[in-house]
């Protein structure tokens, strides 16, 4: 039998094998946790930082999309009061400034935030864009028009490239009312990340930004008026007028010598070739996709009578040079010429629709 003061030893070396465990395993759940800890204040303090440079961000889109909004509200109030040029290009403006937001807030889609906030805003106002531009296209179906080129653009004449899409009185209506329903959604949306926001720990605040104030405008019934209005409307009426800016002859007309020649007779050096070219300007409120201008020279001995025809397509507002017209003459004789433009069958001849101008042929020498 062993004596009871080793006894005592051996029960105590287990013991105090157990004690060294269990603080060994203390400290190490105290560093995890520490670890932890440290951790979760990093990623607080990034997460505050990243809500703060979002606010900043947004907030400068969000005052931006505010001022289109109102100009928007403003079109859709006086729009059958305007002409089709002005509509136009108010239009084309917001379109352009919506889309301009639009670009500006995808950033905020990068780097991801928390929740992806930036996400949601860049979607916000992106449908905001979405909506304008469905706003313009309803308008534009619905009268015939179609986006203003762009300044020193190279086919500020042509039609070929922006041919409105036309729509009846209906689709015309429901697209603008859908057009309203996106801008309420947004509104909604845009409302729930603003709130998000404050309600975070970094409290970032974002201003207000709603597109629609008054519903009721955007019912389908409030829109169908409004449509009925613009579709009515005198100074939206589609109108032709095409005229002859300038008509140049190669070889150019001989001076006159002390008014000895008629004002309605041009004298031309001794040729056997004539050429008229002519510019010719779209001073209706509609696109002409099928100008055309008739050019015609008569013989005056014999009352032979040459056509050629020029056809273009051509911008409201616009204007271009057409390809020029040659006619064989001879030297020493007289011919009549008469360039029209060819007008749509119900609207009456214009000043500067139709020049006519006798042409005396030098003899050759």
């Amino acid at each position: 039998m062993q004596p009871l003061i080793t006894r005592r030893r051996s029960r105590r070396r287990p013991v105090s094998g157990r004690v060294f465990t269990y603080l060994a395993m203390l400290a190490v759940i105290a560093v995890l946790v520490g670890g932890f800890l440290e951790v979760g204040r990093q990623s607080g303090r990034y997460d505050n930082s990243a809500y703060r440079s979002l606010a900043a961000q947004a907030s400068a889109v969000a005052d931006a999309s505010n001022a289109t909004a109102t100009e928007v509200r403003s079109i859709m109030a006086v729009m059958q009061s305007n002409d089709r040029r002005t509509l136009q290009a108010d239009l084309d403006s917001v379109v352009q400034q919506a889309s301009d937001q639009a670009t500006g807030a995808g950033m905020l889609a990068t780097p991801r935030t928390p929740r992806n906030l930036g996400g949601q805003l860049a979607e916000v106002f992106a449908a905001r864009a979405r909506a304008v531009s469905q706003l313009r296209s309803a308008l534009d179906g619905l009268l015939g028009m179609h986006p203003l080129p762009v300044a020193g653009g190279s086919h500020s004449g042509s039609t070929d490239a922006a041919a409105p899409t036309l729509l009846t009185f209906m689709q015309a209506t429901n697209r603008i009312t859908a057009a309203g329903q996106l801008l309420a959604r947004s509104d909604q949306e845009y409302e729930g990340v603003r709130h998000d926001l404050a309600g975070s720990a970094a409290h970032a605040k974002i201003p207000s930004s709603v597109w629609i104030t008054n519903a009721a405008v955007w019912q389908i019934g409030s829109v169908a008026t409004q449509v009925d209005l613009v579709a009515s409307s005198t100074s939206l009426s589609a109108t032709h007028r095409l005229v002859l800016r300038t008509v140049r002859l190669t070889p150019q007309a001989l001076p006159a010598v002390n008014g000895t020649v008629p004002p309605n007779v041009s004298v031309l050096s001794p040729t056997s070739k004539v050429e008229v070219s002519v510019v010719l300007a779209n001073l209706g409120t509609v696109d002409e996709p099928h100008a055309s201008v008739t050019f015609a020279l008569t013989r005056q001995t014999t009352g032979k009578t040459v056509l050629q025809t020029r056809t273009t397509s051509l911008a409201a507002a616009g204007s271009l040079t057409l390809p020029g017209v040659i006619f064989t003459v001879k030297p020493g004789h007289t011919y009549q010429l008469t360039v029209s433009v060819v007008l749509p069958s119900n609207e009456p001849s214009g000043v500067g629709s139709t020049l006519t101008k006798l042409l005396q042929i030098a003899p050759a020498t």
